[in-house]
């Protein structure tokens, strides 16, 4: 895989280096192989504004999810106007990689077809020379949707499956999203067939992913329906359904999007996007395109639910920084041998002078009841702006918001479902890095999300209408973007 043009990339959230292009990260194609997760991804240039924009695939590759080495662009467009996501499969020593292509007629109307390019290292594509090799089969499908090409073994039927971005022909528009079946015995000739899953429930069924862990099948795919937005998953006990919905039905807050797995047969990891927001501002519009996230999949050995932590090979990033000194501001704080105790029947909360990328770690136990904690982020002494952390153990659920001047346009507030009892321990883990923060919680949820208004030099700690400890404080110094 040594290529003259590769470069490494250690950085905390992943973006294509070319930013004199005004590139940026979408839709990760992520692929295990000896011991190697390979991130191919859809390199976007001007978040989608640019005419007929012009989509490539780029490709990173890092064997410990820390650092990464970008590879040059593995696809880009030919015949087709853009080249847009997909799958990457293995077989007998080829991989194939099947991709959207989209086209333009001369009157400016698009068309979305199937490609299908292959490579002996990962590295050097070739594109299929009967590409388009499947178009939507106008009988079932509109001809608006027929992309995102999933491929897959079926040991009972002796066939390939692929599962692809489709739109029902007929039915209301706001809910013709069905997820497409086509199936091959060669990994090159498709046949269409009924829809593998139609549950009339949103415009779009986006970047489907199918695998099975434990006996479980999960079948993975972001849009949103009512009020729900992102990557959302269903589970099964049989490759044909039927399809169950969790309780909690996503994986992290509604803009990390397009998640798609990978993994080594023993552990799952979850890849997906964060993008940016207009005028890097908490009240901008969310743009498509931004940086590539990753989280590690947890398996709920009672029901088969799926959750998201961290990977522990992030929590070695940046470098170790001193113990902060918390100064008390409000309520009673007490330092018990490293335990540091607050109580306060309305708020309690103390700072330190934590400015910059940070990692920062904790733990909180309750002592008695406390209503409410959690973090203050990008701050000063006086909370005269900033970020809000806040844990509710009795709501089972936590939540990102900000607060500043009266008047101030203010981040939307997100909140995260947190399973959880009022007395445990809570284990909170915080990236701060650029206009990107990431909250984890208990190896059970997680929230990313986009913070531009405030730049405050000071970390908090605060409890509201109770008392509790905080623990295992640790911070680390997060580079800055190298970019």
């Amino acid at each position: 895989m040594d290529d003259p043009v590769s470069r490494p990339v250690d950085a905390v959230h992943l973006r294509p280096t070319d930013r004199s292009a005004n590139a940026w990260f979408g839709d990760p194609v992520p692929f295990y192989w000896e011991g190697t997760y390979h991130l191919f991804y859809v390199w976007d240039q001007g978040h989608l504004v640019l005419p007929r924009v012009c989509h490539k695939w780029g490709h990173f590759a890092s064997r410990d999810l820390v650092h990464w080495t970008e590879y040059p662009m593995a696809i880009e467009p030919g015949e087709e106007a853009s080249c847009g996501t997909g799958s990457v499969f293995h077989q007998d020593g080829t991989f194939h990689m099947y991709y959207l292509g989209r086209y333009f007629t001369t009157n400016g109307v698009m068309h979305e077809t199937l490609c299908h390019a292959t490579s002996t290292d990962l590295v050097h594509w070739t594109k299929d020379p009967a590409n388009p090799i499947s178009r939507p089969d106008l009988s079932r499908y509109a001809a608006t949707d027929w992309r995102d090409g999933f491929p897959f073994w079926n040991e009972e039927a002796q066939e390939y499956w692929m599962l692809v971005t489709a739109s029902l022909k007929d039915g209301p528009e706001p809910f013709r999203g069905a997820i497409a079946l086509l199936a091959s015995k060669d990994l090159r000739s498709w046949e269409v067939r009924d829809p593998y899953w139609a549950p009339h429930l949103t415009r779009h069924l986006e970047c489907p992913d199918l695998f099975e862990w434990n006996g479980w099948w999960y079948l993975l795919f972001s849009g949103g329906h009512n009020s729900t937005h992102g990557t959302l998953y269903r589970r099964a006990r049989s490759l044909n359904g039927p399809w169950e919905t969790p309780r909690v039905e996503t994986f992290d807050g509604p803009f990390f999007y397009a998640a798609k797995t990978a993994g080594d047969g023993r552990r799952r990891m979850l890849f997906g996007w964060l993008g940016t927001r207009a005028g890097d501002a908490d009240s901008g519009w969310p743009q498509w395109g931004g940086h590539g996230l990753a989280r590690e999949l947890v398996q709920d050995p009672a029901d088969g639910s799926l959750w998201v932590k961290c990977p522990p090979e992030r929590l070695q990033m940046g470098v170790p920084a001193p113990a902060p000194q918390f100064t008390p501001r409000l309520g009673e704080w007490r330092d018990e041998d490293g335990r540091l105790v607050a109580a306060s029947p309305g708020l309690a909360y103390a700072t330190a002078d934590l400015p910059g990328n940070r990692l920062i770690r904790f733990r909180f136990r309750p002592e008695g009841r406390a209503r409410r904690f959690g973090a203050l982020l990008r701050t000063d002494p006086a909370l005269t702006g900033g970020y809000r952390l806040t844990i509710d153990p009795e709501g089972q659920r936590f939540t990102l918001s900000s607060y500043g001047p009266e008047g101030q346009p203010r981040l939307q507030a997100v909140d995260r479902p947190l399973p959880c009892t009022p007395d445990q321990e809570f284990a909170v883990t915080l990236f701060i890095s650029g206009s990107i923060l990431e909250v984890f919680v208990n190896d059970r949820a997680a929230l990313a999300v986009r913070v531009y208004d405030h730049r405050g030099p000071s970390f908090g700690l605060f409890v509201d209408e109770g008392r509790g400890a905080f623990t295992d404080v640790v911070v680390r110094t997060l580079p800055a973007d190298p970019w």
